[in-house]
């Protein structure tokens, strides 16, 4: 949650709750920003023609809406529902459970240390706040990291070590994926036994499976991209390598 002196930017994505409806705008609260509302105009409202919000809106019904304008020193904040995509929302609304758990995870940890929840938000959740905007990922951070990130962030290692305690069992690593084609052909009479043979050789973070001749998908997984990224380079390099050896082409095309 952010403290009430900060304001949103343009662009941002902000869970939103209504308060009141009138025929041509929406006044809606921030929920991410104490004490900040903003308004949704009926242009802005939908991507459908729209000719009564009333009809469209009810108090306390929840959102996601998109900052198109800020005027700080007017108090003043415009929003968009018709300009938020899918995607955006679900991110937003995925974000914003994420940050619910992290605020209760965090206050268990000040339960479980005897702190205040002023101690706790300056010795942790601000230090997040500052780094990340948010606090769930430094529960991300502890569960498969431990705690050397966040005691080099600042944070105290007792609360370092009960939040790696928590998120461990709690949160649950965020996967990275890389995903691709294997495109493999062998022109002697053993062929297909020789491309059994090579694919058979997977590690246990990726999975290659027959698509249509002479393609197969390849998929891998795994908690970041830089340690991923060699592993597929590896994998690939080494099937390439065997079949070009029995006598074969392949190549790795990537999604």
């Amino acid at each position: 949650m952010k403290n009430e002196k900060d304001w949103p930017k343009t662009g941002d994505y902000v869970i939103i709750t209504v308060n009141s409806i009138n025929p041509n705008s929406v006044f809606a609260d921030l929920d991410e920003y104490p004490r900040k509302r903003g308004m949704i105009h009926i242009s802005e409202a939908s991507t459908k023609w729209v000719q009564d919000l009333r009809q469209h809106f009810k108090a306390g019904q929840k959102g996601v809406a998109k900052v198109i304008a800020v005027d700080v020193q007017r108090g003043h904040i415009s929003l968009s529902l018709k300009r938020v995509k899918p995607t955006s929302k679900r991110d937003k609304t995925a974000e914003w459970k994420n940050e619910k758990k992290a605020i209760n995870l965090m206050s268990f940890v000040a339960k479980e240390l005897s702190l205040s929840k002023e101690e706790i938000e300056s010795k942790a959740s601000r230090i997040l706040q500052e780094k990340f905007d948010l606090v769930y990922p430094g529960f991300e951070i502890a569960a498969t990291d431990g705690i050397g990130e966040l005691v080099d962030m600042g944070i105290d290692k007792k609360i370092a070590e009960k939040m790696e305690e928590i998120a461990k069992k709690n949160i649950k690593p965020k996967e990275v994926e890389i995903k691709g084609i294997l495109e493999i052909k062998v022109f002697t009479p053993n062929g297909v036994e020789t491309i059994k043979d090579t694919l058979t050789m997977n590690k246990k973070n990726i999975i290659i499976t027959y698509s249509s001749s002479p393609k197969y998908l390849f998929t891998a997984k795994g908690k970041d991209f830089p340690s991923l990224e060699k592993e597929v380079a590896e994998v690939t390099e080494n099937i390439i390598e065997k079949i070009r050896k029995a006598g074969g082409n392949a190549e790795f095309i990537r999604a």
